[in-house]
């Protein structure tokens, strides 16, 4: 029965090896080039889905939808600028988020962002994506099992998730959109059915909110 059990255990270990080298083997596709020679319908307006991560209030009067990318400084100064308008308003704000990833020559984008989504099906989303920006400026695969690990996630699941890249659709998904809502970068926010480009200052999207709970 020991053998037994010992011959379990090696097993295991085996096939936890094999999914961590794949982890680090598998590459995500870069999306500008998957896009490049695809035509996108064009849209009007943003979608919402279960799928998308969401924080805040549930009956929002405010609701900012965010085209992001997690390798973008701008990106990370909007996400903060709408955590305080969300500590500010919680009963009032929601925040929608969507990937819109720019690649760099080092194509780290599209791979956060699948990582990002591999913790939302623990749950963790938001966690995650505050870790990711926290450490924008060394973000490397190496980094995104670490973050799982740091914050306490089964990170054999973690791993499985992003080798496989089960989470590539989700981001897939919200880039067309963002293509066909002609993005031309990130971040992009949406309220009130209009687009705004840029890291929107904390002040400016305090008063939009003030403005909007006016009105209601």
């Amino acid at each position: 029965m020991k053998h037994l059990w010992l011959s379990f255990l090696v097993i295991g270990g085996l096939a936890f090896l094999v999914v961590i080298i794949f982890f680090y083997q598998s590459r995500p596709i870069n999306l500008e080039m998957y896009f490049e020679q695809t035509e996108v319908e064009a849209i009007e307006q943003p979608t919402v889905t279960f799928v998308n991560p969401s924080k805040g209030a549930e009956e929002a009067t405010v609701t900012f939808i965010v085209f992001s990318d997690f390798d973008c400084t701008a990106c990370k100064q909007l996400a903060n600028s709408l955590d305080i308008v969300l500590s500010a308003y919680p009963d009032s704000v929601r925040i929608v988020w969507k990937d819109m990833p720019q690649e760099s020559m080092d194509g780290i984008a599209t791979a956060a962002a699948i990582a990002a989504h591999c913790a939302q099906k623990q749950n963790r989303f938001w966690e995650y994506h505050d870790a990711l920006f926290t450490r924008q400026s060394y973000l490397s695969e190496d980094q995104f099992l670490q973050i799982a690990t740091d914050l306490g996630m089964d990170s054999e699941r973690f791993t499985s998730c992003y080798a496989t890249q089960d989470t590539l659709a989700i981001v897939t998904r919200d880039y067309e959109e963002g293509l066909g809502l002609n993005l031309i970068a990130a971040p992009t926010l949406f309220l009130n059915g209009e687009s705004h480009v840029g890291a929107i200052s904390t002040q400016d999207l305090l008063t939009v909110v003030q403005q909007s709970l006016t009105q209601h």
